[in-house]
């Protein structure tokens, strides 16, 4: 039963009760592989940063919009933003899958070294960071299709301010 925990938990079951591996257990990789995997938390940590700054071009422009009360169209910048995050986050998971297959067809277990646990514990939520970069995109193109825009600060239609007078007075 504890064989099944520790491989539950990434352990191997040649691994002893001090978390040591035992002499048939397969090495790590090597040091090329680790340096290539670090490039997985970095990926992600870039695709977040470009969401952030694809939600604060979205909010200047938006403010912006609002200070001259007509719709604006969406700037470039806001869908190369949006594009790149999703990019970014994409491609983080298809390394890390790619280096860990890699590492496992090599005989070796990428999750033994400190680089490839960091790498795993940063692609499981950078599988949701990727949904919330999808929705960045979709978000970007469908307010540039909104085809009405309606100020806020802008008061409602004369002529309903009339009715509502005339109704109420």
């Amino acid at each position: 039963m504890s064989d099944a925990m520790d491989l539950a938990s990434g352990g191997s079951a040649a691994e002893g009760p001090a978390g040591r591996a035992e002499a048939g257990a397969p090495p790590p990789p090597g040091r090329q592989w680790r340096r290539r995997v670090l490039g997985v938390p970095a990926l992600v940590l870039l695709g977040v940063l470009l969401l952030i700054g694809a939600g604060l071009v979205d909010d200047h422009q938006g403010k912006r919009a609002e200070e001259l009360c007509h719709r604006l169209p969406v700037p470039w910048q806001q869908f190369a933003l949006a594009y790149a995050s999703l990019l970014c986050g994409l491609a983080a998971l298809a390394v890390c899958a790619l280096l860990f297959t890699a590492a496992r067809r090599a005989g070796t277990r990428g999750a033994d070294t400190w680089q490839g646990s960091l790498a795993l514990v940063i692609s499981v939520p950078g599988l949701l960071a990727v949904l919330f970069e999808a929705t960045a995109v979709y978000g970007t193109h469908a307010a540039s299709a909104e085809p009405y825009w309606r100020c806020a600060s802008a008061g409602s239609l004369p002529g309903a301010a009339g009715l509502a007078a005339a109704l109420l007075g």
